[in-house]
């Protein structure tokens, strides 16, 4: 029995059957026609070639291929079979809450209307109390809706026969959940004890372009809850839509930590971000305008890992392309395409710096402006 020849033979073989004929999407033909067009007669480019200082470990593309395959999961899925958090308690009532109470037949003792059919409405005020007439103040705070009611139909009895009552929420305000980070309008709601985590979603405006929901969290009193919020949104799992509680927090960060850098003879090097986690070699190259016409090469090379130590798959561009489904890129990859007049990994690293600096003054800027000062003082002063 013959051994499976590797890959990249398999590959070439196909490239000289067939070319592009098997099955692929409309992008990779597009790109592999672009490489193949493009193709200049120079010398073929060699990542293999190292600097003194160089200190990287090489592989090919049958290892990146390899690679993806074993590559662990991105996204963190093992709380999806944990379970729910229970249903929050009956709403309890706080401060600066409004409420309606209604006595029938008895509006000297109800909640002050203005109009006829318009109510003021009865504020819980900071002593915890509501302050009705006739009843005069009543204890409210930390009772139920249904607990306040009978407390008040018990004194109204002292004046009435057989008196009802009702109590009514006209406006939430004691408790507050959050929801930040990367939505169209982040801030502070009340929860009324029914908000689910979709609602809360729905209120801050849905998620932002660059929102990585599958990173998405939701805190309660310090803790973790084990809540995946793209098994909401995107898998339809609404038996974990759960319903918010004063002092929740939903947190949606933004998918800058989920991004890889494509570099080298491409039209417009650039960062590309992952979306749910997620990105081909195709994708990624498309995004950057695809290899530049003129000097664009046939070889390329994907870095992974750290800047002092990276791993380096080489790899011919039109192969890769042909097989780019089974290629798994992940958050960090550094795509390199032939650039010309670089002929050392740590050279072609330097291409990182600019994108580097620029996520630098990012997050300088976002610190606010006075601590910017002290940052790019520090920066900027010499060494020694």
């Amino acid at each position: 029995m013959h051994p499976t020849p590797p890959l990249r033979s398999r590959v070439r073989r196909s490239l000289g059957r067939e070319a592009v004929g098997g099955p692929g999407s409309i992008m990779v033909l597009g790109l592999w026609l672009l490489v193949v067009a493009a193709a200049c007669t120079t010398p073929r480019y060699r990542y293999d070639r190292r600097g003194q200082d160089d200190d990287v470990e090489l592989r090919d593309l049958d290892d990146l291929v390899g690679d993806g395959a074993t590559a662990p999961v991105a996204v963190d899925r093992s709380t999806v079979e944990r379970p729910v958090p229970a249903e929050p308690p009956a709403y309890r009532l706080g401060k600066r809450d409004v409420l309606d109470v209604y006595v029938m037949n008895h509006p000297e003792m109800s909640s002050q209307r203005v109009n006829l059919g318009e109510i003021a409405g009865t504020t819980v005020q900071d002593d915890g109390a509501v302050h009705l007439p006739v009843f005069g103040a009543i204890d409210a705070e930390g009772l139920t809706l249904e607990q306040l009611r009978q407390r008040l139909a018990e004194e109204a009895a002292r004046y009435l026969v057989d008196p009802q009552v009702t109590v009514e929420v006209r406006r939430y305000a004691s408790q507050r959940f959050y929801v930040l980070g990367a939505v169209r309008s982040p801030g502070v709601f009340a929860a009324d004890g029914t908000t689910t985590l979709l609602d809360a979603l729905a209120l801050a405006g849905g998620a932002a372009e660059a929102a990585d929901l599958e990173a998405a969290s939701v805190v309660r009193d310090g803790a973790l809850l084990p809540i995946n919020v793209a098994d909401v949104v995107y898998r339809g799992d609404l038996a974990r839509n759960m319903r918010l509680q004063g002092g929740d927090l939903v947190y949606v960060p933004d998918d800058s930590g989920q991004q890889v850098y494509v570099l080298g003879e491409v039209m417009q090097p650039r960062v590309v971000a992952m979306r749910r986690g997620r990105l081909s070699l195709a994708e990624a190259l498309a995004a950057a305008g695809g290899p530049t016409p003129a000097r664009a090469r046939r070889e390329l090379a994907v870095l992974r890992g750290g800047h002092a130590r990276p791993v380096v798959y080489t790899l011919s561009l039109e192969e890769a392309l042909l097989v780019d489904d089974r290629i798994s890129l992940r958050p960090g990859d550094r795509i390199v395409v032939a650039p010309t007049g670089l002929s050392t990994a740590s050279r072609y690293m330097q291409q990182l710096l600019p994108f580097l600096l620029a996520g630098q003054a990012a997050g300088i800027a976002a610190s606010g402006a006075s601590n910017a000062a002290a940052q790019a003082a520090a920066t900027s002063a010499p060494e020694g």
